[in-house]
């Protein structure tokens, strides 16, 4: 497979850490690097990438969807995400790759971007984490301390804490500011919620 790659990207440790992880993919025939949004359809034009990674802050939903419709469906596109950004934008996003995603699941992605069906939408936790854990996820990204939790849904302390060991072992996110920014971005808890 000759495929290429452009991820457009500010943050070059950020974009180093893509850059580093695609082309241990083995796939692509080039790999290029964009960091600033003024270059990105410069280089779109010239290179023809077959899958583009951008920070949404570097793209209008109408410059993605112009994009989209350029390229009729050959470019696919993918948001990489460790910021809050407008659901209505990452959802005009092909994939979303988290800023905490394993490199494994990041490289999954990718090869998901290049399968000929049709494109998913950036899996759901529900998928990651147990029906227990996003109930420990939800309560502690509320503010609650492991204490209440476990008040709250009838378990031990023990068992609260077991749980936000295999979140953040699963979520590869040790922050409980991580933890929200993840919570909100997938829908588990919206804004108005945490305190």
């Amino acid at each position: 497979m000759s495929k290429s790659l452009i991820i457009a990207e500010q943050s070059e440790i950020i974009r180093k850490g893509l850059v580093y992880i695609a082309e241990a993919i083995g796939i692509f025939r080039s790999v290029r690097e964009v960091a600033c949004s003024s270059a990105l359809m410069d280089h779109i034009e010239r290179y023809q990438p077959d899958v583009l990674i951008i920070n949404p802050g570097m793209v209008s939903i109408e410059n993605l969807e112009n994009l989209k419709e350029q390229n009729k469906g050959d470019l696919k596109i993918a948001a990489v995400v460790y910021a809050l950004f407008d659901d209505d934008l990452l959802n005009a996003f092909d994939d979303v790759i988290m800023v905490g995603d394993t490199r494994q699941k990041i490289q999954r992605k990718i090869h998901a971007l290049l399968d000929k069906t049709p494109p998913r939408k950036a899996s759901r936790p529900e998928n990651t984490l147990s029906a227990r854990e996003l109930d420990v996820l939800k309560l502690l990204v509320k503010g609650l301390s492991n204490k209440e939790i476990s008040d709250k849904l009838f378990i031990s302390t023990h068992t609260v804490i077991s749980h936000r060991k295999n979140i953040t072992h699963k979520l590869n996110i040790k922050s409980v500011a991580g933890l929200t920014v993840y919570a909100i971005l997938n829908e588990i808890i919206s804004m108005e919620e945490v305190q």
